[in-house]
């Protein structure tokens, strides 16, 4: 028995009290955590820590984990995942870091953990699959981290425009990004990807925010194996092309 203010308490009586009390959740589903941001904190780590890592192995990550539709269409379909969590060059890394510490913080604690961390996932696999599909046969070594961060912005963007804010400066913001990447690394297609992320990461941020609440849970599902479906169809499209079967 535990001492309580009247009497006692027996800890079986506590503990099924505490489980039939429910966990305060934010509008869009999200649990609140007094934590704060951890899943965008490992997210960062991660991307510094492979940054760091390929550095000091020659680039070995790259070769193995990077973009490349070549290796794509030869079975690595991994890469169209793994490469989201690539960089290049210190300036990239610590930009990319930088924007998704800002963004990625304020959308995890309105999304919850494993929503953001699906809605990151999706982004840069928006950003692969447009690569692949319109991108050469001979592209290698792409880095997809920018794709995803920008799928975080599109979303945000979803997010203020459910709330009745002005996105205006939102979608110039994503507009200039993908001009700067375009005049900066065009042969790269770096840009693609990034247009895939936005296209991606905005379907996924409506899908997340505008579902029902009365079945919030089972719509934000349903959308998102749809998107992950159509994405699928579109990868695995190319590689019958490629292949000649179709």
């Amino acid at each position: 028995m535990n001492p309580a203010s009247v009497g006692f308490q027996c800890p079986d009586c506590i503990r099924k009290g505490r489980a039939s009390v429910r966990s305060p959740r934010t509008v869009f589903g999200g649990a609140l955590s007094p934590r704060g941001g951890i899943v965008t904190k490992v997210l960062i780590g991660i991307m510094i820590g492979t940054y760091l890592l390929d550095l000091f192995t020659g680039h070995l990550l790259t070769g193995m984990f990077a973009m490349s539709n070549l290796a794509v269409s030869n079975g690595q379909f991994w890469r169209l995942i793994s490469y989201g969590f690539l960089t290049y060059g210190l300036l990239n890394t610590a930009m990319i870091a930088f924007v998704l510490w800002l963004v990625g913080r304020p959308l995890e604690h309105y999304l919850g953990g494993w929503r953001f961390l699906v809605l990151y996932l999706l982004s840069g696999f928006g950003g692969a699959t447009l690569l692949y599909v319109f991108g050469s046969p001979a592209l290698v070594g792409v880095g997809g981290a920018s794709a995803a961060v920008i799928g975080l912005l599109a979303a945000n963007g979803v997010i203020k425009y459910r709330h009745g804010d002005d996105i205006r400066g939102d979608i110039g913001l994503l507009v200039i990004l993908v001009l700067l990447n375009f005049v900066i690394g065009f042969q790269s297609l770096a840009w693609v990807a990034q247009v895939g992320g936005i296209l991606v990461g905005g379907l996924t941020g409506v899908a997340l925010v505008y579902a029902p609440r009365a079945r919030r849970s089972q719509v934000q599902v349903a959308a998102l194996i749809m998107i992950v479906a159509v994405c699928v169809i579109a990868v695995a499209g190319k590689t019958m092309i490629n292949y000649g079967v179709i």
